[in-house]
């Protein structure tokens, strides 16, 4: 206010005219609001947030600041096991802290007051934001609040990501491994596993299977980057069960399906079936007839782990089933349109028998929705049959046959194109199969071999009307070829020569033209192509140069106009960024050279002796150190690869680029698998991972050069490692495949010959 009054005393000394001396005093009443509005800002910026729900409530980009101070109180409801961070609650919300500097985590139940500052991380598909606690200040001690009741579904799913909720479900099974303890439990048709960590082994339950139980803790996940387990509590008293269980999953009392349609049991109840199985697909289904000659289906429980080290856990087990065996079968049921559906079943062979003879139907009685998983039996006339490549190696035969107004789609997936012969039009086929409606909007009926589909002839009905065309035609022939004849005789000469010589430059021309055509064709397609690569090439520069150069030139710019002013530890991490933007920069012209090496013929088999198990262990730890250990790669290796003769550089590109591949669309965490055997004069290997997976819309283009898939999001890549990994598993004359399943996973086999005996 001084320089504001100073400012002002200087005008007045001079004299000036009324119109100028309004002019200054109205800007010197802007300069002062000015300056007071900027005060008030910096002070109202400089206060730290004292609720939760103020901090949830920040702009993401103060968020991502780091920058905005909290102070808040609150008392503990959850610490980490390693105490790097624990659950704050405030009264209202709970936000997740990670201790910094000398600060050491609390207990459970400790009233303290944190100060600290806000950021945020990437959870999944969202963002997560937490409190970095500097100082921590010790209040007393406080109760534990009630717990927000929510679904299995949304805890699954993180929606209530760092709260303090309270689960109920039916449990799966449990699993023990020291002073952990995994429940899966399911509600709703969802499953969700939970961790109670410091549970004593002593009191390892072993009656819990079907009954429910109700846990209340903290909705994130145990495994940073995982959502194998949603809800974390720290101790046994934080589960309650609300009903006891059974010690062997498959005591449930037995019912029918009959039963089951009349009156299904209460919310999440197991209930028991035997039948004999019909068959079972590639997708974890299967189907059977029970013994009131109703058919149900299952989806078989996966174990939680397949842990052998002796660590206890529930005792569920896959048979191995084949059509004709007698099961019992405990699952829940679920809701399916005119079916019977179990979730989450466990499965006992009780003996072998003949697989069970389909059931002898029509197209208007399985289009009404009878027979739904039931094995049947029907005829009727093709309307349509194509293949359409749904994944690399699986090929889909669809059959369209209908009886009168009535249709019904037949399918049939196999690993090659025309599995299938296929019929002409109105062809009269008979079909035997397994009714899936319930998974479709239409009724479909799934076809287990190519030997169920057989073709009894053309249709009568088609043979009949063909018949009747067939004479009309004739007899107007034969009106119009008697009256024409004494024509016809006149000129026969005459036309026969004009023809001949039209004939003659007819098919000169089309000679001509076919030829033409084809080179037209060539030429637009080969432009075409150009032009797609080219363009993808740009995309792929522009995309990828970007970022590093824009990191390289952000840590330049910082070096020359604030060297002086950066700390030691600074300077390091800004010649660290320069380093490894220009490595990846390196790394994608490698890429892209190496395509056009591959591309051009310049890259050869060399052939040596290669230690292959050594060289896998190598290539993962090469991985983990240029990921710094982000995911975990669990290696294993089966059968004898003693003088294999392989080309070491094509195959530590072909491994190098799946594992960086399976990590690179893995959660942070999630683990990656590598697994080497022998089958014969192949070797065997395997990449899993449990990522995003490829949709099935991008597997057809999978090889080709600079595609990426659709759900790859920010994620850096080039488009062309499989397009490398491919012509690398050519050159050594072997192949690959790929099965992938979006928001499950990806495994990559590659089968190489061992030895050049193999190659013949």
């Amino acid at each position: 206010m001084t320089f504001l009054h100073a400012y002002y005393q200087y005008f007045h000394c001079f004299h000036e005219s009324p119109t100028r001396l309004l002019r200054q005093k109205s800007m010197l009443l802007l300069l002062a609001a000015t300056v007071m509005i900027q005060s008030v800002k910096a002070q109202t910026s400089d206060e730290a947030l004292t609720k939760v729900k103020e901090v949830f409530a920040l702009p993401s980009k103060v968020a991502d600041s780091g920058t905005k101070k909290v102070r808040l109180q609150g008392v503990v409801l959850e610490v980490a096991a390693k105490g790097e961070e624990f659950s704050l609650y405030d009264g209202e919300s709970c936000i997740s802290a990670v201790v910094a500097g000398e600060v050491t985590s609390p207990q459970v139940g400790a009233k303290v007051e944190i100060e600290g500052s806000v950021f945020s991380e990437p959870f999944f598909e969202r963002t997560r934001t937490r409190i970095k606690a500097n100082k921590l200040t010790h209040l007393g001690t406080a109760p534990l609040p009630e717990a927000k009741p929510v679904s299995l579904g949304d805890a699954a799913t993180f929606k209530h990501l760092d709260q303090w909720v309270s689960v109920e479900g039916t449990v799966l099974q449990v699993r023990s491994s020291m002073s952990l303890f995994t429940i899966q439990m399911a509600s709703g048709g969802t499953s969700c596993n939970v961790l109670i960590r410091q549970w004593p082994r002593t009191a390892i339950p072993r009656d819990w299977i079907g009954g429910r139980v109700r846990v209340v803790g903290i909705n994130r996940a145990y495994l940073p980057g995982s959502n194998f387990l949603s809800v974390v509590a720290t101790a046994q008293a934080q589960v309650t069960v609300v009903k006891t269980g059974v010690i062997d999953p498959l005591d449930v009392p037995l019912t029918t399906v009959t039963a089951l349609r009349s009156s299904l049991p209460s919310k999440d109840e197991r209930v028991k079936l035997t039948g004999t199985l019909l068959a079972a697909t590639t997708g974890n289904v299967y189907y059977a007839r029970s013994d009131d000659g109703e058919a149900f289906s299952f989806y078989m429980l996966l174990p939680i782990d397949e842990d052998k080290s002796g660590r206890y856990s529930t005792p569920i087990i896959m048979p191995k089933c084949n059509p004709g065996d007698v099961l019992e079968v405990v699952g829940i049921p679920s809701h399916v349109k005119k079916g019977t559906h179990l979730d989450f079943a466990v499965v006992r062979v009780l003996r072998s028998s003949p697989v069970p003879e389909a059931i002898a139907t029509d197209i208007a009685t399985v289009a009404a929705g009878n027979h739904i998983h039931d094995l049947v039996e029907l005829e009727g006339r093709l309307l349509s049959q194509d293949d359409v490549l749904i994944a690399p190696g699986r090929w889909r035969t669809t059959i369209k046959l209908g009886d009168g107004d009535k249709t019904v789609i037949a399918f049939l997936d196999a690993s090659s194109r025309g599995t299938v012969t296929h019929f002409g039009p109105d062809n009269r086929l008979n079909i035997r199969g397994l009714v899936t409606a319930a998974y479709y909007p239409e009724i479909r009926v799934w076809l287990p071999t190519p030997e169920d589909v057989k073709s009894m002839g053309i249709a009568t009905e088609v043979v009949t009307r063909r018949l009747w065309i067939g004479l009309s035609f004739a007899s107007g022939v034969v009106v119009l070829l008697v009256g024409w004849a004494a024509m016809l005789h006149r000129s026969r000469l005459a036309v026969h020569a004009l023809n001949a010589s039209l004939e003659s430059r007819v098919t000169e021309r089309t000679a001509e033209l076919a030829a033409a055509k084809d080179e037209l064709a060539q030429a637009l397609s080969h432009e075409r192509e150009l032009s797609e690569l080219k363009s993808r090439f740009v995309s792929l520069v522009s995309h990828e140069f970007r970022t590093p150069l824009g990191i390289i030139m952000s840590a330049v710019e910082l070096l020359r106009h604030f060297k002086e002013r950066l700390t030691p530890e600074k300077h390091a991490e800004l010649h660290e960024d320069i380093f490894s933007a220009t490595l990846q920069m390196s790394g994608l012209m490698e890429q892209v050279l190496l395509l056009g090496r591959a591309e051009a013929g310049k890259i050869g088999w060399k052939p040596a002796r290669v230690e292959l198990r050594m060289l896998c262990e190598r290539i993962v730890d090469e991985s983990l150190s240029s990921t710094n250990g982000r995911c975990p790669v669990h290696f294993s290796a089966e059968g004898d690869f003693d003088g294999a003769l392989m080309d070491e550089a094509l195959i530590r590109h072909i491994i190098g680029n799946l594992l960086s591949n399976a990590v690179k669309y893995s959660p942070e965490g999630s683990p990656a698998f590598l697994t080497l055997r022998r089958e014969g004069d192949e070797a065997v290997i395997e990449v899993r991972d449990r990522g995003i997976g490829i949709p099935v819309a991008d597997q057809a283009r999978l090889y080709e050069a600079f595609h990426r898939a659709s759900n790859v999001g920010e994620t850096p890549g080039t488009g062309l490692g499989l397009l490398l990994v491919k012509h690398c598993v050519d050159l050594h004359h072997g192949s690959i495949q790929m099965h992938s399943e979006e928001g499950v996973g990806t495994t990559f086999t590659v089968r190489l010959p061992v030895s050049s005996t193999a190659l013949k």
